[in-house]
C-alpha cells in the first residue's frame, strides 16, 4: 500500500538512529559532502515504508530522514542545501544478477541484439571481414546475436550454418548468442571442434552419434542449423576476447576490457545501480572490478559470486577443490570496502529454447520433470503464420540437470556450512527441484544458517515447488523483463513443452491458459505469496547489453509488451514488491541491509532521483510507462557519480 501520510520524526531521535550524541544540542560535523535534500518525494524503503520530503547526509552517510521542518537545524549548521523540486528518490538499486564487463560493447563485430533474417547475417559477415578477419583463415567473432528471435530463412539461405558458409570466404566463423549459452557456427568452424586429447575431429553425424566421441554432447548441437549450446562451445577453439576466456596479465584483454572501464561505470550510474552482484566471476573478471577500484570508478558495491562455469557443465564434481578456491578469493577480499566475493555460483541447468523449425527439431537443454514433445510447425516466410502439421511426439528427453541430485546435495551443503550464499541459475522445474532439494539438505545437515541462498531464471517452476520456495525462504533473482506474449520467442519454447494436435490453433498451443505452462512459466505472484523472496537481476548482456532496472520493473507489473495481452496477469507483481525487489531485497540478498537497500540514518548515502513518480504512473493506469523513466541523478556514498 502506498504510503500518503509523511510521518515525521524528531531530530533528537535520528540522531540516537545515527550514532549522533547529545541529541539536537550536539551539531552534525559539516565535512565536503554534507548536504541536506529538500523538497522531495523520497521512498525510504525503511522497514515502515515511509515517503519523508527531507534527507540529510553528512560525508558518506544519511543523518537524517523526515520532514521539511526537521531539517533546518542542519541548515543551520552549515549543511549545503538541495531543492529536489518534488522529484521521486529512491534508495539505490541493486542488480542481484549482471555480467557487468558485458554491458558495454568491445570494439568487435556486433549484432547489438537486433533480429536479423539470414540475408541480413550473411552481409554483416561480409560486412565484418576485412575489418576484424584480415588475415587468411583468421576467425570471425560477431557479439550479441538473437537465437530466439530473426534468423528467418530466404530464399538464397534455408539455415544459419547455410549463410554463414556462403559469406565466409574461408575464415571459421562464430555467432555468440546474447543468451550467453548457444552460440552458431560455420562449417569450418564445426570441423575444429577438439577431442580431449586435442585433436580436431569436428561435430560430424559420426562424432554427435552413440558411440562417438562426442555422443553425450549431442543434445547441445544441431548440425542443421550450426547452432551449439553450453558444454559443447568449448570444444570448439574460438580465439576472441570473451571476458570468460581471458586470464589475467594478458595485454591483449587487459587492453581491450581497460579501455571499457569508464564507459561501465558510467552505465551502471546512469542505471540508477549501486549494489550488483556479478554472476559469474573468474580471476579476470575480479581483476577488473579491482582496476575500476583503484581508479575511482567503482560507484557501486559488487558482491562478485566466484563461478566454476566449465566444471558446472561437465557435471565434475570437485567441491573440495571449488571450496579451496572460493575460500582463496573471499579472503583477498575480507578488507575490500566496496568488493566482497562470499558467493558462489553454480549452473544447474542449460536453456528452455529450442528450434522447433530445424531438422529434426532442436530440443531445449533445461532440465524438465517431463519429456519434452517433438513438435511438428511449419513456417511460411510470406505470411508469417506458423501451422502444425501432425501431432507432436515424445522426444524421450527432458533435458539435463549437471549435477547429481546427491553430489548437488553434497556441494551446497558444504558451501553452506562454510558460510557462502549460493546463487543457482536454474531455468527447468527438474532444476530447480534438484536445486531445492539441495539448499533442503544443506538446511537439515548445518542447522539454519540464515543465508540469503538466491536462483536466478526460474523461468518453469512446478506448483509445488513454488510452495517450497517460501517454505525455505529462498530469494528469487527473476529477470522481469522477459516475461510477456512473444509468439516469436515462445514458439521456440512451448510447442516442446505441450502436446499439439495437427491443425490446432498457434495461439492456443502457445497461450491456453489451462495448460502447465501457462500457469508455472515464471509464477512471480504466487512464489512470492508462499514466502519466497522477489529479487531483480538483469542477466545483462543478455538479451540486452542495458541492466534497464525500469523496464524490469514495468514488466513485472504488466508482464506485457506494451500493446499486447499479459502473460498470466495473475502473476504480476506490485509496484511496492518491484521497489523492494530492486532496494532492500536485494541488499538483503547479498547480506548488506545494514549498510544500504534504503534510505536510513546510519546507512550509506546511495540513493538516486527521477524524473517522474512510478506510483502516480500506476494510479493513472499506465505501469506500462515506467519503463522510459530516467534517472536524474545518482549519488553514491554521498557524492553525486551521474547527473542529467
Amino acid at each position: 500500500m502506498r504510503l500518503k501520510q509523511k510521518q515525521h520524526l524528531t531530530l533528537c531521535s535520528i540522531a540516537l538512529l545515527a550514532g549522533i550524541s547529545g541529541c539536537s544540542q550536539t551539531p552534525v560535523p559539516v565535512v565536503g559532502t554534507s548536504t541536506v535534500y529538500l523538497n522531495g518525494e523520497i521512498y525510504t524503503q525503511d522497514g515502515q515504508h515511509r515517503k519523508v520530503e527531507a534527507i540529510a547526509v553528512a560525508n558518506d552517510r544519511f543523518v537524517y530522514t523526515g520532514s521539511r521542518e526537521g531539517a533546518e537545524s542542519f541548515i543551520k549548521q552549515g549543511f549545503q542545501v538541495v531543492d529536489l523540486g518534488g522529484k521521486m528518490v529512491l534508495p539505490g538499486l541493486h542488480d542481484n544478477h549482471i555480467h557487468v564487463l558485458g554491458t558495454v560493447a568491445l570494439d568487435v563485430c556486433d549484432l547489438e541484439g537486433k533480429a536479423v533474417n539470414l540475408d541480413q547475417l550473411a552481409s554483416k559477415v561480409k560486412e565484418c571481414l576485412p575489418r576484424y578477419a584480415s588475415e587468411p583463415g583468421a576467425w570471425l567473432k560477431i557479439d550479441q546475436w538473437v537465437p530466439y528471435e530473426g534468423n528467418e530463412p530466404t530464399a538464397n539461405y534455408k539455415t544459419i550454418r547455410q549463410a554463414l558458409d556462403a559469406a565466409a570466404d574461408g575464415h571459421p566463423i562464430i555467432l555468440s548468442g546474447v543468451d550467453g549459452h548457444a552460440s552458431a557456427y560455420n562449417s569450418k568452424a564445426l570441423s575444429m571442434a577438439e577431442d580431449e586429447q586435442g585433436n580436431s575431429v569436428g561435430f560430424t553425424a559420426k562424432t554427435l552419434a552413440k558411440g562417438g566421441v562426442f555422443a553425450e554432447l549431442a543434445p547441445y548441437v544441431s548440425l542443421d542449423t550450426g547452432v551449439v549450446r553450453d558444454a559443447a562451445k568449448e570444444k570448439i577453439p574460438v580465439g576472441n576476447f570473451d571476458m570468460f576466456a581471458q586470464k589475467p596479465g594478458d595485454p591483449r584483454g587487459e587492453k581491450v576490457y581497460g579501455d571499457i572501464l569508464p564507459e561501465v561505470a558510467k552505465v551502471m550510474a546512469q542505471s540508477g545501480i549501486t549494489s550488483i552482484q556479478d554472476a559469474c566471476t573468474n580471476d579476470f573478471i575480479r581483476e577488473q572490478l579491482v582496476k575500476m577500484q583503484k581508479q575511482d570508478l567503482l560507484n557501486m558495491r559488487v558482491t562478485a559470486a566466484t563461478c566454476f562455469i566449465d566444471d558446472d557443465y561437465k557435471g565434475k564434481v570437485d567441491i573440495a577443490g571449488h571450496l579451496r578456491k572460493a575460500q582463496e578469493v573471499r579472503a583477498a577480499f575480507a578488507d575490500n570496502p566496496l568488493i566482497k566475493a562470499d558467493a558462489v555460483k553454480i549452473f544447474a541447468d542449460g536453456v528452455l529454447e529450442g528450434d522447433s523449425f530445424s531438422t529434426p527439431p532442436f530440443s531445449p537443454n533445461a532440465g524438465m520433470l517431463h519429456n519434452y514433445q517433438t513438435p511438428h510447425l511449419k513456417h511460411n516466410a510470406d505470411t508469417g503464420v506458423v501451422t502444425v502439421t501432425k501431432d507432436s511426439e515424445d522426444s524421450k528427453k527432458n533435458g539435463i540437470v549437471n549435477y547429481k541430485a546427491e553430489d548437488f546435495k553434497n556441494y551446497a551443503s558444504a558451501l553452506d556450512a562454510d558460510g557462502f550464499s549460493i546463487h543457482v541459475h536454474s531455468v527447468g522445474d527438474r532444476a530447480t527441484r534438484v536445486a531445492l532439494d539441495a539448499l533442503e539438505a544443506a538446511r537439515q545437515r548445518n542447522g539454519n544458517k540464515h543465508i540469503p541462498h538466491t536462483i536466478a531464471h526460474l523461468q518453469v517452476i512446478h506448483p509445488d515447488d513454488q510452495r517450497r520456495l517460501g517454505e525455505l525462504g529462498v530469494y528469487l533473482t527473476y529477470t522481469y523483463a522477459w516475461i510477456n506474449q512473444q509468439p516469436d520467442y515462445d514458439v521456440l519454447i512451448t510447442p516442446f513443452l505441450e502436446k499439439s494436435k495437427k491443425g490446432q490453433d498457434i495461439n492456443d498451443l502457445l497461450y491456453n491458459k489451462n495448460s502447465y505452462t501457462w500457469n508455472a512459466i515464471y509464477p512471480v505472484q504466487s512464489s512470492a505469496k508462499t514466502g519466497a523472496v522477489l529479487v531483480a537481476g538483469s542477466d545483462a548482456p543478455v538479451d540486452s547489453r542495458d541492466p534497464r532496472p525500469f523496464m524490469n520493473i514495468a514488466a513485472g507489473i504488466t508482464r506485457a509488451i506494451p500493446g499486447e495481452p499479459a502473460y498470466n496477469a495473475e502473476q504480476s507483481a506490485t509496484l511496492e514488491q518491484m521497489l523492494d525487489a530492486y532496494t532492500i531485497n536485494g541488499a538483503r540478498a547479498v547480506r548488506q541491509d545494514q549498510l544500504i537497500g534504503s534510505i536510513e540514518p546510519g546507512k550509506s548515502a546511495d540513493f538516486i532521483v527521477l524524473d517522474r513518480n512510478l506510483f502516480d504512473l500506476v494510479e493513472q493506469g499506465k505501469p506500462e510507462q515506467i519503463a522510459e523513466t530516467k534517472v536524474l541523478q545518482t549519488v553514491f556514498r554521498g557524492k553525486t557519480v551521474y547527473s542529467q
